[in-house]
């Protein structure tokens, strides 16, 4: 399996588990050691803070997309780059599409990519 099918096979397991809301499964994507950088919030690191972090996120969510645009490896650690579209839950219980860039490194663990480091942001829509 090349690079770019392997990140397709990783953010394929990225997407369902954010719009099935599976934090245990959205968890198993990152290694013990994984750091994360939201958009807009701080850096999250380890296992116990992705934890704390995703049982919020998870729920927030109501469908994700990611588009790559970039992939490339070097040995084990891999990186891509891309779009992503999504709707969320926003307060007085209602939704709002979003967008924005990410960039995604994993390293090889077996025949498996597991999450390194996540960022992304978020475009703000003009009216």
């Amino acid at each position: 399996m090349d690079i770019s099918q392997a990140f397709a096979a990783l953010n394929g397991r990225f997407i369902d588990t954010v719009n099935s809301h599976d934090t245990p499964g959205w968890l198993a994507l990152f290694a013990e050691d994984a750091i994360l950088i939201p958009a807009g919030q701080e850096a999250v690191s380890g296992r116990k803070g992705l934890e704390e972090w995703a049982e919020v996120a998870t729920k927030v969510w109501n469908h994700l997309e990611m588009q790559q645009a970039f992939c490339t490896s070097d040995g084990n650690v891999a990186w891509e780059s891309g779009t992503w579209t999504g709707n969320i839950n926003v307060p007085d219980n209602r939704t709002m599409d979003v967008s924005g860039n990410f960039l995604l490194v994993a390293q090889r663990e077996g025949s498996m990519l597991r999450i390194k480091a996540h960022t992304w942001n978020v475009n703000i829509a003009t009216p």
